[in-house]
């Protein structure tokens, strides 16, 4: 681990090499730093900040999407392109533990600054009045829900992970830390953002961009619910369902009212209807939620904040918009694939009909006869109005300031509806039970938003086709609304470990216990392969769902054990 805190530690402006940690007398970890509020909201800031890296939002879209069926390399890719290769290995399926997409360093910058946070703010009280008991509690509630949400990510992606057990501070510091199973990361995220919960701020605080780009009541709750999903799916536990349940219910809640309760919005009255869940209209939907003028939307709950920092987004523009950042190119490093742009009426495909505005709004050039299609969604700076088919691409603005988003209401609203169908599964599908029917309630308010009111009458979801097909609705109907936000392969891997022979053990790592991968899941995963069969022995079984770790970290942490599919390249 010494190469990713000195990392780390470089970032808060300590210098260092790969086999050493050499830490000068710096100011953010002297105690002489920690005097004010205001030095305590930086470092709080600071955290956050690291999940701006470009190489943490190149990262999630690779992990998120690119690993699931949504995304293909663009095929016009010239050789000289800096990733090509290493994306190149992860669509072959033959990564090595040098890839550029191994990284997870910003993710542990992220949790050092918590740690430090944590350490070091509660003294601040005694020597600044401006900073507060309640100051010092609100931030502690967010630094231990970051913290725990960048290691539930990390243990989503490479299972078993080294969890820190302070800030590192000092050259004698240990930074060999041990790799944890996914059951001991999860239970520890669950109990801290349980205390988390305790002292966070409400999700209108502010009233301004800090009430989407910081972690309040209603972010943490979605994590949590998130949390109990993943774990819910793997140990296929109706408990764990029923707190998912339970979580997504006080998001929802909360939303509802704050949208009621907010002055720039109508009162409910003769004219206006009240609604079980407050989504941007059909024709605002994209403006809101990802155009230029948008943004931050009533429905969001947790975006990492680009536009209001005046930072820009470079990862997402490489790998969506132009690859090398210049407003000449006319291509990102991926694009959708064939089946997140055309329409496949059979159900076999993700869109079922030519209708669905999320389909044009979110790829270019959808339905028409190209080899790729473009990623629109988060690209585009305002809405393609009406099933606009022939729209190009003519921005040519020089910087991309979108915000990109962890948690939104729709999502929230969808694992609600995942954990329902399991639930009403587990539950023997008895007589009474209205679990199912609740699900498809909740899939088809989201479904009708993406349609126009002439074309609901035709196009709405019915119950009567869906009744004994729920889990694919849900699993549809997220790929539908949350491609390209990095939900895609996590949501896959879930559905795979509902489906697998035998259960999976997450007490176990990965060198002591593993499951076959499901054909349900592997026939949806490769789908975007021209001979998906050829591919299924690359991805045979559950140690190949995760990443390997890189390379340079297993050999400067004698504690770290490497995934064992994948095949070291070790330059010693």
């Amino acid at each position: 681990m010494k190469k990713i805190f000195s990392i780390i530690l470089a970032s808060i402006a300590m210098t260092s090499c790969v086999d050493t940690v050499i830490l000068p007398d710096n100011k953010t970890v002297d105690d002489d730093f920690w005097q004010k509020k205001t030095e305590v909201d930086a470092l709080v800031a600071a955290a956050y900040a690291q999940l701006r890296d470009a190489t943490a939002i190149r990262n999630m879209i690779v992990w998120g999407d690119f690993r699931s069926d949504e995304l293909v390399v663009t095929s016009t890719l010239p050789a000289s392109a800096a990733y090509k290769t290493a994306l190149a290995q992860i669509y072959s399926l033959n990564i090595d533990t040098e890839n550029s997409f191994t990284s997870w360093y910003p993710f542990y910058s992220a949790i050092n600054y918590c740690n430090l946070v944590l350490q070091k703010a509660e003294g601040v009280i005694a020597v600044d009045p401006d900073y507060m008991k309640g100051d010092y509690d609100a931030n502690k509630a967010q630094m231990l829900a970051l913290r725990a949400f960048c290691y539930f990510y990390l243990t989503r992606v490479f299972h078993d992970i080294p969890v820190t057990p302070a800030a590192y501070l000092n050259s004698s510091d240990d930074f060999n830390a041990p790799q944890a199973n996914p059951d001991s990361v999860l239970t520890m995220c669950i109990n801290d953002l349980k205390e988390a919960s305790k002292y966070a701020i409400s999700g209108s605080t502010y009233g301004d961009w800090r009430d989407k780009g910081y972690l309040n009541q209603d972010g943490i709750n979605a994590i949590l619910a998130d949390i109990y999903l993943w774990r819910a799916s793997i140990n296929r536990d109706v408990s764990d369902y029923e707190e998912c349940v339970a979580y997504c219910d006080k998001v929802i809640k909360a939303k509802k009212e704050a949208y009621e309760l907010n002055p720039i919005h109508h009162r409910p009255g003769t004219e206006d209807v009240v609604k079980d869940y407050y989504l941007s209209d059909y024709d605002d939907m994209y403006d809101e939620l990802f155009g230029q003028s948008g943004q931050n939307a009533d429905e969001s709950i947790f975006e990492l904040q680009f536009r209001s920092s005046n930072v820009t987004n470079s990862s997402l523009d490489q790998m969506y918009f132009r690859y090398n950042n210049s407003s000449s190119n006319g291509f990102g490093y991926l694009k959708a694939s064939t089946k997140f742009g055309t329409v496949d009426a059979t159900g076999n495909g993700v869109w079922n009909n030519a209708v669905d505005q999320r389909l044009f709004e979110y790829v270019y050039d959808a339905t028409g006869n190209v080899e790729q299609f473009g990623v629109r969604k988060f690209v585009a700076t305002v809405s393609a109005g009406v099933n606009n088919t022939a729209e190009s691409k003519v921005d040519t603005r020089s910087s991309v300031y979108q915000n990109w988003i962890f948690y939104r209401l729709t999502d929230v609203m969808l694992m609600k509806a995942e954990a329902l169908v399991q639930l009403y599964n587990l539950g023997g599908k008895v007589e009474g039970d209205t679990r199912n029917e609740e699900a498809f309630a909740i899939c088809k308010f989201i479904n009708d938003r993406a349609l126009s009111d002439a074309n609901k009458a035709s196009y709405a979801l019915k119950y009567s086709i869906y009744r004994e097909k729920m889990e694919e609705l849900v699993l549809a109907e997220r790929a539908r609304e949350l491609c390209f936000e990095g939900k895609r392969w996590f949501d896959l891997m879930r559905y795979n470990y509902r489906h697998t022979t035998t259960k999976a053990d997450l007490t176990k790592k990965l060198t002591e216990s593993y499951v076959t991968n499901s054909d349900e899941f592997l026939d949806l995963a490769l789908r975007k392969y021209a001979v998906p069969s050829a591919m299924k022995a690359k991805i045979r079984d559950e140690r190949y769902l995760y990443m390997p770790i890189n390379q340079d970290e297993v050999e400067l942490n004698s504690n770290l054990v490497q995934n064992p599919v994948y095949k070291s390249s070790s330059k010693y």
